[in-house]
């Protein structure tokens, strides 16, 4: 009995399956490429701006910052009001312990834009943002005991609850958050309004700040 011979391949087939090999390394070769490209961003940003408050007196440069990461903590403050500095203060004992998340500070008066669209009335003001969208705020000191002397500890377990300070490892892409491309920055002025109307993130026309050192 003759054996039977195997199928032999046709020289189409076998160069399709080595196009497909081809295209599996280059496109796995491409990946490893963003990971490196990802994680030395992750670094870079990690040493300039991860684990300390950043202060951004430019409030386009603020915006676009803000837009680009996943968790965002951002206090408004006025430099003559005394509780502005303690929850500064507080705030500069936070970031390092969360490393996942982006402190920043600005003042009000560099930020005009910001201030109308969120509405902020009542300083110090603390604004949490998830992937770019305005889920939570902290007005004053009223949830923290009203007193200037509540712990840091207390201000953590507070903004925990906007779920702004993840714990335990976390991947490169969830930690960088999603990218918007530079067109969305025209977008900016519809983005806010739309975050204005909804929950937590009300707006009131007018701009008479209250201090709440008062």
């Amino acid at each position: 009995m003759s054996r039977q011979s195997s199928p032999e391949l046709s020289d189409s087939e076998l160069l399709e399956g080595l196009e497909e090999k081809f295209d599996m390394g280059a496109e796995r070769e491409r990946r490893m490429q963003a990971l490196r490209n990802e994680s030395q961003r992750l670094k870079t940003l990690n040493e300039t701006e991860y684990g300390k408050v950043m202060t951004y007196g430019d409030e386009k440069k603020l915006i676009e910052r803000m837009s680009k990461d996943k968790f965002v903590i951002i206090h408004f403050f006025h430099p003559d009001f005394p509780r502005c500095r303690i929850m500064d203060a507080r705030l500069e004992e936070l970031a390092p312990k969360h490393p996942h998340t982006l402190f920043l500070r600005a003042s009000v008066a560099d930020t005009p834009f910001l201030i109308n669209k969120l509405g902020v009335q009542v300083l110090p003001c603390v604004y949490v943002f998830v992937d770019g969208k305005g889920v939570d705020r902290l007005i004053g000191f009223e949830e923290l005991g009203q007193t200037d002397q509540f712990s840091t500890t207390a201000l953590e377990f507070r903004l925990q609850q906007s779920g702004a300070l993840p714990s335990g490892p976390m991947s490169l892409a969830s930690m960088l958050g999603k990218i918007k491309k530079d067109s969305d920055d025209e977008d900016d002025d519809d983005a806010f309004r739309d975050k204005s109307r909804r929950g937590k993130v009300g707006i009131r026309n007018g701009l008479a700040f209250g201090n709440d050192d008062e």
